[in-house]
């Protein structure tokens, strides 16, 4: 299997499970839907889009706020910048790797093998230059 893997994956942990598990066709199983929870959550939308509007205001105080200042900077060293995008690394491509490795058709994500791995470069292109 370690034959298999693309040189930019040497080193990074593959075996994490990410619960995706490939299947040959459409899943049929539909959840079914207690209509009583559609009625009371109406109740909670209503709540719910009040406070986002209250949200909104604040956050565009917030805004006002930045806008106002000349500058605003926070010093990072290339160590720094260098060592989270490896961080990044180590989070973001084992989980495409693992995504791509399969070549059944369905994840519920049809096509992801060329756009998983147009993902891969630009985040080598972004970390690594």
């Amino acid at each position: 299997m370690s034959d298999n893997i693309p040189d930019y994956m040497r080193g990074f942990d593959i075996s994490d499970d990410w619960g995706i598990t490939p299947v040959t066709s459409t899943p049929t199983q539909q959840p079914a839907i207690d209509p009583n929870l559609i009625e009371n959550s109406n109740l909670e939308l209503s709540k719910v889009k009040e406070d986002v509007k209250d949200i909104k205001a604040m956050m565009n105080e917030v805004m006002e706020i930045v806008a106002q200042k000349d500058t605003i900077t926070k010093e990072i060293t290339d160590e720094t910048i260098n060592q989270r995008f490896k961080d990044l690394e180590k989070i973001v491509l084992p989980f495409l790797y693992n995504l791509s490795k399969s070549d059944e058709p369905y994840i519920h994500w049809p096509n992801r093998g060329p756009i998983i791995k147009a993902q891969i470069e630009k985040i080598l292109k972004l970390t690594r230059g």
